[in-house]
């Protein structure tokens, strides 16, 4: 019976990436490896560290990007959902009242331009 093989570190795993660097597979093997935010901060360190030395280096820039990408979606994935506040219904009864009392107002202005035009005409 064989011992089941233990994970490589971090260290091992980013020597893997490093190894095969024009290999995709390598990089998404590397970047399954780390599951929260911390994990991939740290993955990020390292393409930047890379793109420190080698400027140009599409390949980390790629990489960094997605690592980006991957932590940008999982903070949005923590924000608390929260639905929009519902309008009481005290504001809809208020709107009525104030409707309400605005036309019989414009409704008297009315009647006292009427009464009083015809008087005086």
């Amino acid at each position: 019976m064989t011992a089941p093989s233990t994970p490589p570190t971090d260290d091992q795993a980013w020597a893997e990436v490093l190894a095969h660097w024009d290999d995709e597979e390598a990089h998404r093997a590397f970047l399954a490896r780390f599951a929260d935010l911390g994990g991939l901060a740290e993955a990020g360190r390292r393409y930047r560290e890379v793109l420190a030395a080698k400027p140009g280096d599409a390949v980390a820039a790629r990489w960094r990007d997605e690592v980006l990408r991957r932590a940008t979606a999982q903070g949005l994935a923590q924000l608390p959902r929260l639905s929009p506040p519902r309008a009481s219904p005290r504001i809809y009864r208020r709107a009525v009242m104030a409707g309400m009392i605005g036309a019989m107002v414009l409704a008297a202005a009315f009647l006292a331009w009427r009464l009083f035009g015809l008087a005086r005409g």
